[in-house]
């Protein structure tokens, strides 16, 4: 794959460094803004393949940038990534045209692995996870991020809140080994320690819900390593 070219729309300056420095490290290109009109004026300049964008900068929002972005034409993907973590901000994103949605604090790692997973989406090595609008579709799986519904092969599932996120999870990240920590993370309303002690029961109750394929679980554990959803 070739090497990508980032914008990175962040007011904190010593954030932004680190968050640059580390993304450099893996070998990608990175620019940066430090507010909304600065972060349209260096779109239009430059062919950017993901912008990073934080919510609460100076000039104009992130939900501003984002929805001006996409009404020029903006065709790279963009990544929200701030301190906005209610269902409401989330919502909002996705439905104005975000990839994807990242709270802080975050771990360096995840923000990188976001990054990969949508190099692998949009490389000619072909794409596993296909985001339309407000919905994910993995093969015959679909959620509907606004209504919380999910389908199989166009048949309803009916799953709770914490199978829902870790679903969303895994839609999000086909083919990609998901530690528990990650996991945990995605999950609504949970303490670290109890959820991870409960995990394994909410991906056994998800498993045979969404079923399998070919005679094997859509979701797979990779022992030692996390879990993995069959793209």
């Amino acid at each position: 794959m070739s090497r990508m070219r980032l914008l990175l729309v962040e007011d904190d300056k010593d954030l932004c460094e680190f968050i640059k420095e580390g993304l450099a490290r893996e070998g990608f290109a990175v620019d940066v803004a430090g507010g909304g009109r600065q972060a349209l004026r260096m779109a239009d300049e430059h062919a950017y393949d993901v912008v990073l964008l934080d919510v609460m900068i100076p000039e104009l929002d992130g939900f501003a940038v984002l929805i001006s972005l996409r009404a020029k034409g903006f065709k790279g993907a963009i990544l929200l990534v701030t301190s906005k973590g209610l269902e409401r901000d989330k919502l909002e994103g996705l439905n104005n045209g975000a990839d994807d949605y990242l709270v802080k604090p975050f771990l360096l790692t995840e923000l990188v692995a976001r990054i990969r997973a949508i190099q692998r989406r949009t490389g000619t090595s072909g794409p596993a996870e296909a985001v339309q609008g407000s919905f994910l579709k993995v093969g015959d799986l679909q959620m509907d991020l606004l209504k919380r519904e999910v389908k199989k092969a166009g048949k309803r599932i009916v799953l709770t809140r914490k199978e829902s996120d870790l679903l969303e999870c895994f839609m999000r990240r086909p083919g990609e080994v998901l530690s528990q920590t990650v996991l945990v993370q995605s999950m609504s309303n949970n303490d670290f320690t109890s959820a991870t002690n409960t995990i394994e029961v909410h991906i056994k109750n998800l498993r045979q819900k969404i079923g399998s394929k070919s005679g094997k679980d859509l979701i797979r554990n990779v022992r030692g390593f996390g879990y993995s959803l069959d793209a």
